[in-house]
């Protein structure tokens, strides 16, 4: 297939198109160049901000909506404008009032809430995740109750990183709060839990960008290795999930292609004549 006309495909960062520690291969760029230059969309699919993203994808032809937030900001990268936003719901103050107590139940979490012009991180400094130094992250330690008024500054992702130990602990708080009816919870990692609003994910917001008139006849191509990203394969005309996946995003996934270090979107483009199979 030398044209990739009415073609989107859509990929997670991190252990997807990104190796974990690692850059985007040139390899990886070089095909991502081949698709665009030959008619193809590409957008990106993230639980990150879109600050966050930017070193990462930087010289990258990003030229369809991509999802951040895990599914709760649809934003338009080549004119760097915020498309959609789906809060956290912001009735009775139920995730701030949660947020208080996972505070005083997690004292060495690093627990951050996400608006959608910055990361804040409402937990003790001692408990930063470490990964945030050798991010590309704009995030601001405030304290919780500058971001009580939900209404005022809308909360689009409510996360925690602890062990997975209470993490399980935090996820069973949550429920007993009745979190489940306000929330999608979910691990985007071990070690990493996050909320976002009611039957929002990454697959929902896909299906946003399907009503966008521009992609009406477009058929997509979604790929990711981990829980948050099983929607997401599930809604696309054909998902791929790497190698190294989380065995039940193998199973919401049409096809298993290699690993993010083995370059996923050249083994994408090369298997093309078959990922159309289940293009109807």
């Amino acid at each position: 297939m030398n044209s990739y006309d009415d073609i989107l495909i859509i990929t997670d960062l991190d252990g997807t198109l990104i190796p974990r520690g690692q850059k985007i291969s040139a390899a990886n760029k070089q095909a991502i160049a081949r698709f665009t230059a030959g008619g193809g969309k590409f957008a990106i699919a993230t639980g990150r901000t879109p600050e966050a993203a930017t070193g990462y994808v930087a010289g990258i032809n990003i030229n369809a909506p991509s999802v951040f937030f895990n599914g709760s900001m649809l934003f338009d990268w080549q004119k760097n404008e915020i498309l959609a936003t789906i809060p956290l719901s912001d009735g009775d103050n139920v995730f701030p009032d949660f947020a208080r107590v996972c505070l005083e139940n997690f004292p060495n979490a690093c627990i951050e809430v996400y608006t959608a012009d910055n990361c804040h991180i409402i937990s003790d400094a001692a408990n930063d995740d470490p990964r945030l130094p050798f991010e590309y992250y704009k995030y601001a330690h405030t304290d919780l109750a500058e971001l009580s008024d939900t209404k005022k500054t809308p909360w689009l992702k409510f996360f925690a990183n602890d062990s997975h130990e209470n993490l399980a602990k935090l996820a069973i708080l949550a429920a007993a709060a009745g979190l489940d009816k306000l929330a999608n919870s979910f691990y985007s990692d071990t070690n990493y839990y996050e909320f976002v609003a009611k039957n929002v994910s990454k697959g929902t917001m896909l299906e946003k960008i399907r009503e966008r008139s521009e992609f009406k006849n477009t058929k997509i191509i979604a790929l990711g290795d981990y829980l948050n990203d099983n929607e997401m394969l599930i809604a696309a005309d054909c998902g791929i999930a790497t190698a190294n996946a989380h065995n039940d995003t193998k199973k919401a996934a049409d096809l298993v292609g290699c690993a993010a270090e083995e370059d996923l979107i050249v083994w994408t483009l090369n298997h093309m004549n078959e990922i159309v199979d289940f293009f109807v």
